[in-house]
């Protein structure tokens, strides 16, 4: 999801080079200049979404999509060491605490994306806030 056309040429091109069986296996590779026969090669490829992807690429690949981590998951990552590490960076000890109920309301506001990122930056601003 974050292929795009630089100066060093079209990424999208190379994999759909890559990827199709009747070119793969005298693949030639521009930098060093040498052909690869990549025909029994495995590609894996990750993407945050996939609406980007070009469609005739998005063809070529075989998608598995993964869940994210559900609320109680979230509580317990953030319990277990969002919370903990914040804390710590900020300069507070332990006895300062998050309750279950706030991180589920935070959580369900703010946080609902499959990770976790947006939830520990929330967490570690709150942290920030609470040390002055």
């Amino acid at each position: 999801d974050k292929l795009g056309t630089g100066r060093g040429g079209d990424p999208a091109s190379a994999l759909l080079e890559l990827l199709d069986p009747s070119q793969n296996h005298a693949f030639l590779d521009h930098y060093l200049d040498v052909p690869v026969d990549l025909s029994q090669c495995l590609f894996i490829c990750t993407a945050n979404v996939d609406h980007t992807i070009p469609a005739p690429l998005l063809d070529r690949m075989e998608v598995v999509r993964l869940a994210g981590y559900d609320l109680e998951e979230k509580v317990k990552i953030a319990t277990q060491y969002l919370i903990p590490k914040a804390l710590d960076e900020a300069g507070l000890d332990a006895s300062v605490t998050i309750t279950d109920a706030a991180l589920r309301k935070l959580i369900r506001g703010h946080a609902r994306e499959a990770g976790v990122r947006s939830l520990q930056k929330l967490i570690e601003k709150i942290a920030r806030k609470l040390a002055l």
